[in-house]
This record gives C-alpha cells, structure tokens and sequence, in this order.
C-alpha cells in the first residue's frame, strides 16, 4: 500500500498525447486514473484536453507549471482535496483505505471534515464517522491505525501525487 504511488505521482512536464513540454506559468490538467497497478497521473496541455479525460478519471484538476524559483504548493486547491476525498470514500477499495484516512486527517485540520463520533464494525474495526462542512452526508473512514512514520509518508505521497512535485 505505502509507495504505491511512487512510479506515477510525479509531475512530468509534458503532455502526455502530444508530448509538447510545459511551459512554467502554463496551465495544464492532470488526471489520476486507476489501472491494475493503482493510481497513474497523466497530464495534458489545454489543446489536448476534453472533459471525456475528466469523465473517465478517477479525479482530475486543472494546474499551472510553476516558476523555477516559486515555493511548492502541499497541495492542489481544497475543492480538489475535497473530490478526491469522496471519490475515495465511494470507491469501496479497502487498500486506499490508508490514503483515505490521511486525507481525513488534512481535511479536517483545514477544517474542512468534521469528526461526528467513532464506532466498532465486527467489534474489532474502529470507523469514524465524518462530515463535510455544511453536509448532511456521513463518511465512514476505517481507522487504518497507522503509525506516525506511515501518516507522514502517505501525506508526502499525496502531496507528491496532487501537486505533482
């Protein structure tokens, strides 16, 4: 699970049907699709893009090179934390499960999610139950109980992936 992302997170710098490299301050749309090895990232010049790559993504979002010298982004904008979060949640993959909760963790520090109470599933599982600020919906994140030394390379692996560095 840990280092899933690694061979498909980082930005390449070109698209990836014409090739053409991006240039910095270039807007571009990344998507991650799931293929049989996990999570792949591709990206796309405005030229290349239609919203059928969109439709058939896992998640996507549209970015911009930065300049050599800007500071890096953690992280794409809270709406795309916010869609990949979901779509996390409705995939139903108990692998993601990891990735899953540590985006919890981010988004209710941004406070974003709300923790609304823990349950037991099977009397062993630890679920928590979670909303959206300004949603009625419930999540149920499994408690992957994971260490500090997992929840900071998952949050880098995520970082890696949404901001592509």
């Amino acid at each position: 699970m840990i280092g899933e992302w690694d061979d498909y997170g980082r930005r390449t710098g070109s698209c990836c049907k014409c090739q053409k490299n991006f240039a910095e301050l270039e807007p571009y749309y990344a998507t991650l699709g799931e293929t049989a090895q996990g999570f792949q990232r591709l990206e796309f010049c405005q030229g290349c893009w239609t919203d059928e790559f969109g439709r058939e993504a896992f998640s996507f979002w549209q970015a911009r090179v930065p300049k050599k010298d800007e500071k890096k982004k953690l992280f794409v904008d809270d709406a795309v934390l916010v869609d990949f979060f979901r779509r996390l949640t409705e995939s139903g993959d108990e692998s993601k499960n990891g990735f899953c909760f540590v985006l919890a963790l981010i988004l209710m520090r941004k406070r974003i999610l709300k923790y609304v109470s823990t349950r037991q599933k099977d009397g062993e599982q630890e679920i928590w139950i979670m909303k959206l600020s300004g949603e009625e919906k419930e999540y149920n994140i499994p408690n992957p109980n994971l260490d500090d030394q997992q929840i900071e390379q998952i949050r880098t692996e995520l970082s890696t992936v949404l901001a592509g560095d």
